[in-house]
């Protein structure tokens, strides 16, 4: 059997799985998984329902499973994605006001799974309650606060708007992401270093936090430290956001902007140690150790940022960052890989790692990076697949968990993806699809190089 047959024969075990899993209740189901809970003053890991979202609700197990059908017929995986987006769209104002803008947190991911569902189910009615969640997200909050980041805020939006801008015809989705991201020029600040946002900080006057762990608690409330870098929460986020934004307008305020997002995050690596420092950490002349290698802060997303810069641009300046990015997380999941205790979560686990080394793969095709994707669906089918363990989840302290970002459906996905690149699209870096698509900056770019 190939490695890509065997990818999606593990993909479809896990999406029987949950498929066997799901709670129904009508037309709706739901899954039982790992949530933080508030218990005398301290957040405590717990069992409960699963909220709504992309990130790690029914919205992201729905994506997941609808994938699956699109890619297998699977009646059952159509039937269990239809129930868990079924759930979504009608749980969706159970999140808080202040994320109802968010992709991976809020309104806006719940409405383009329910697109994407839609249209691998055949099913026009989700695609048309998708579209209207969509426009209820872009709708701004009575008070008018919004989040910065990738992960809740303005800049996550940018780039799903402009795609399904692309999507339906709809200029009003590409005014919105026009409106989001003068927002973020607005919110910018400007150093020696280039420019950067107070995302977590800004995220922490908006929301409640009895939600969350201790640990992420902690680094919301605590004494203010350097705007961070990365793809979630960071300036390498935003400012891809405003470089999609430059590429789909043409307007050079967005562009600059997002290479000075650029700048700011190139200040902060260190050569001689060849990291980027974890910022969430930094105290004054201590720069806190080296982030993780990881999707949401690390080298992981830096690269898939500066990847997708490179295909917009074809700016062969922008190498080095990627070659950094390449180098420390391949260190880190060749180490993740020998432990043989990896977890295997799209947000800061190895199946999310393979997303920088499976897109460089597709931009340049580098047989090492493909090796790499390789050896972490292999190991990942010898430890976990075929011996019948429970895969390793991305929450802190639990077991497996069904959701898109932190289990099993992330998971399936990152399978999927190995699959079929071309035609299961990354849920790590939504771009827009007709917006400098092809490879050739990329590959103009490396022969200049």
């Amino acid at each position: 059997m190939t490695t890509r047959n065997a990818c999606l024969e593990t993909a479809f075990h896990i999406g029987a799985r949950l498929a066997r899993d799901a709670i129904w209740d009508g037309e709706r189901c739901n899954w039982f998984a790992p949530v933080y809970e508030n218990f005398n003053g301290s957040q405590q890991l717990a069992c409960g329902t699963l909220a709504a979202t992309l990130y790690d609700g029914t919205a992201g197990i729905g994506l997941f499973l609808a994938e699956l059908h699109r890619a297998t017929g699977d009646p059952l995986a159509a039937r269990t994605a239809a129930g868990a987006i079924e759930h979504a769209l009608d749980r969706a104002t159970d999140i808080p006001e202040a994320l109802h803008r968010g992709f991976y947190t809020g309104f806006l991911g719940i409405g383009f799974a329910a697109m994407r569902i839609g249209t691998a189910l055949g099913r026009d009615d989700f695609s048309a309650r998708g579209l209207a969640m969509v426009r209820r997200a872009v709708a701004l909050p009575p008070d008018g606060k919004l989040a910065i980041d990738v992960m809740s805020g303005n800049a996550g939006m940018i780039p799903v708007l402009l795609s399904l801008a692309e999507v339906c015809g709809d200029s009003g989705l590409c005014d919105a992401a026009v409106d989001a991201g003068g927002r973020l020029l607005d919110m910018a600040e400007r150093s020696e270093r280039g420019l950067s946002w107070n995302a977590m900080g800004e995220m922490a006057e908006l929301v409640d936090l009895s939600s969350l762990s201790d640990d992420l608690v902690a680094e919301f409330r605590e004494k203010r430290r350097p705007n961070l870098t990365g793809l979630s929460h960071g300036a390498g986020g935003v400012g891809w956001a405003l470089l999609e934004l430059g590429a789909a307008t043409g307007e050079k305020r967005f562009t600059e902007a997002g290479r000075d997002a650029f700048s700011y995050e190139d200040s902060w690596f260190d050569a001689a140690t060849d990291r980027w420092p974890d910022l969430r950490k930094h105290d004054h002349d201590d720069p806190g150790g080296p982030a993780p290698a990881a999707w949401c802060h690390g080298a992981v997303g830096i690269g898939l940022a500066r990847i997708r810069a490179l295909r917009l641009l074809g700016d062969r300046a922008l190498l080095p960052g990627i070659e950094a990015a390449l180098r420390i997380s391949a260190r880190s999941v060749v180490a993740q890989l020998a432990r043989r205790n990896a977890n295997y979560s799209l947000c800061h686990g190895v199946a999310g790692d393979a997303e920088l080394f499976l897109d460089w793969t597709r931009a340049t095709g580098d047989a090492e990076a493909w090796t790499l994707v390789e050896e972490i669906a292999r190991q990942g089918m010898t430890e976990y697949g075929d011996s019948g363990r429970a895969w390793p989840s991305g929450t802190p302290g639990a077991g497996e968990s069904p959701g898109l970002m932190l289990g099993l459906a992330g998971t399936g996905y990152f399978y999927l993806r190995v699959f079929d690149p071309a035609q299961v699209p990354s849920i790590l870096l939504v771009a827009p699809a007709t917006v400098a698509q092809s490879d050739a900056n990329t590959h103009e770019a490396l022969v200049a190089s």
